[in-house]
Order: structure tokens, then sequence, then C-alpha cells
């Protein structure tokens, strides 16, 4: 079992790891969360193997990109694994969206112009437990191929399928948020003000604010996927150290997010949460660079998923 002050979360760790600045002291309270986690004995992991041939692709689960991959070699893939719980929100049937389009081809050393007779995909879905001696076992779920379903040549092809999930916890953030996808252009454009807005406001946090302000902006959405991923404290503070690359970390010797320009807003969870994508690569627009001391400079991208809770007025981060 778990231990159930998991939720202290990002409030400690902000004030232990930024120095640059003063930290922020937060009222944040996670302790009316922590009995959530009681009574969890099983901690299932689902995942998927997908193997590919001559295809691009993106993988949805309920909605919700999860899994993209650009054939820029002709290769594809063979049995590669990716986890999924953070993606399932509680027990039931998972909704699976495949998108395939056409791969790379060597000879003319570019994209194809239309999916061939031999791009397909196909998918294992797995779940996994501890056994009794603390080492997972792992137990197939759901097959898919497209080989089954797919016939003669197109630039797209898109299919769905489903697998049921067995998870200790129901995270009911999205149940609670509004449908933001609209057809009124006026709203809509209220809408695409209000998320550049936000976009912006955590572009500011990353370039000149503290880390207890940034930690503010994510809480909510570390507090979800720490339930998701049954981290232990530990876990969630390498977690924090090693996916927010911030400029006060002081292993980071330069660090640049580019301005918010040339995107476009798209929808995903059935019109309840927003992002802004680069027009032409899809790419998020929230993007920039930084540099480890020792390292190369790295090219970043940050995913930044909006939504709003019924009966609020503010956007925040999914």
């Amino acid at each position: 079992m778990k231990k159930y002050f998991l939720l202290g979360l990002i409030l400690s760790l902000s004030a232990h790891a930024e120095k640059a600045t003063k930290p922020v002291m937060l009222s944040l309270n996670p302790s009316a969360t922590i009995q959530d986690l009681k009574g969890i004995e099983t901690e299932p992991r689902y995942g998927a193997y997908i193997s590919s041939n001559n295809c691009s692709f993106e993988v949805l689960i309920n909605d919700i990109p999860v899994i993209k991959y650009n054939d820029d070699s002709g290769k594809g893939l063979e049995g590669s694994y990716f986890p999924l719980n953070e993606w399932i929100t509680k027990k039931g049937n998972q909704k699976v969206t495949i998108k395939m389009t056409p791969g790379f081809n060597q000879d003319t050393n570019a994209l194809n112009p239309e999916l061939s007779p031999n791009s397909e995909m196909q998918i294992k879905i797995v779940k996994s437990l501890k056994n009794q001696t603390g080492n997972l076992e792992e137990n197939e779920e759901r097959k898919y191929s497209t080989s089954k379903k797919r016939r003669g040549n197109s630039n797209i092809f898109e299919d769905t399928f489903s697998f049921f999930a067995e998870v200790p916890y129901e995270i009911k953030t999205l149940e609670n948020a509004e449908v933001l996808l609209t057809d009124d252009k006026e709203k809509l454009a209220v809408i695409e003000q209000e998320v550049l807005a936000k976009y912006d406001k955590v572009r500011n946090i990353y370039m000149k604010g503290s880390w207890s302000a940034l930690a503010a902006i994510y809480y909510n959405r570390e507090k979800r996927v720490a339930q998701q991923l049954y981290l232990l404290p530990e876990e969630i503070k390498s977690r924090w150290n090693n996916n927010y690359v911030f400029r006060t970390n002081t292993d980071i010797t330069f660090f640049d997010l580019k301005p918010i320009e040339d995107y476009k807003m798209t929808f995903y969870a059935n019109g309840k949460i927003v992002c802004l994508q680069n027009i032409v690569n899809e790419k998020p627009t929230l993007w920039g660079s930084f540099k480890r001391k020792g390292k190369d400079i790295t090219t970043t991208y940050i995913t930044l998923y909006l939504y709003r809770p019924k009966g609020t007025k503010d956007l925040e981060v999914y």
C-alpha cells in the first residue's frame, strides 16, 4: 500500500528546489484528496506495444492525444512500449482512436503521397501487476491490427477500438469541465484570447517567474498524475525536477521560450480541452531551447492542455 502523505506534492518541492529566487508561500491544501488513495492494494499499469510499417500515426485515448509518431526513416516501430495510465481516469472502457497517415519513402527521400498497401499498425494493450515477489507480471488485454480493417490507398486511415481498464481511482476533472468548443464564432474568438493569455502567462512564469509560481500553475495536474501513476514522494520530486526544465535550475546555463505565434486552436476530450498548435507541423506553440552544464543545446516543446472547471471563469492546466 502506498504512503498516504503522497499528495504533499509540489508545494514542498518548490521551496526545496528553488534557489535563485525566494520561495512564495502557497495556501493550497491537498489533504482533502489524500483519502482518495487509502485502501489501494493493487496498482494496475496499462500500456501499449505498437508496431508500424510504412506510416506515421497518432493515437488518442478517450479523445486526448497520447502518442504521435512521425515516420522520417521508413523503418517503423517494432513493438515499442508506451505507458497509458496518465490518460485513464476511471474504471471502465477506454476508447482508443488511431489516425494513420503516409510514411517515408527511402527512394524519394520524402513522405509518400498516400498510404501504401503495406502501411499498417499493430497494437497490443497490456496490464501489469506486481506479483508476490514485487516484480511486474504482464497480461495481454486487447489486440488490434489495421491490416484487417484498411482497404485500398488513401491519405489517412482512422479507426477506433476499446479496452477495459480496472483502476482503483476515479478522477472527475473533465466530468466537471465546461465544453469549450462551440460553433459561435464570437464565443470562439473570446476563448481564443483567453487561451492565448494563459499561454503567455505560463511562458512569462517560465521566463521571469518563481519556481513556486510554476508549481501553483501545475499543481492540480501533478496531483492527478500522482494518483494515476501511484507515485511515491521521492518519485514526485524526481518527476518535478526532470520534467520541468526551469530557468532557476542551477544546472541550466541557458533557457529561452519563443513568443506564441503561428498557431491554430485545437480541441480534444469532446471539446473540453483546448490547446495551441503550430499551423505547419502541429507541434506545441510553447517551445524553445535550454542548455545544461556540459551538454549541448536541447530543443524543448511544452504541451499545454487547458480546461475550464464548471462554474469558474479561469482556464486551468490539465
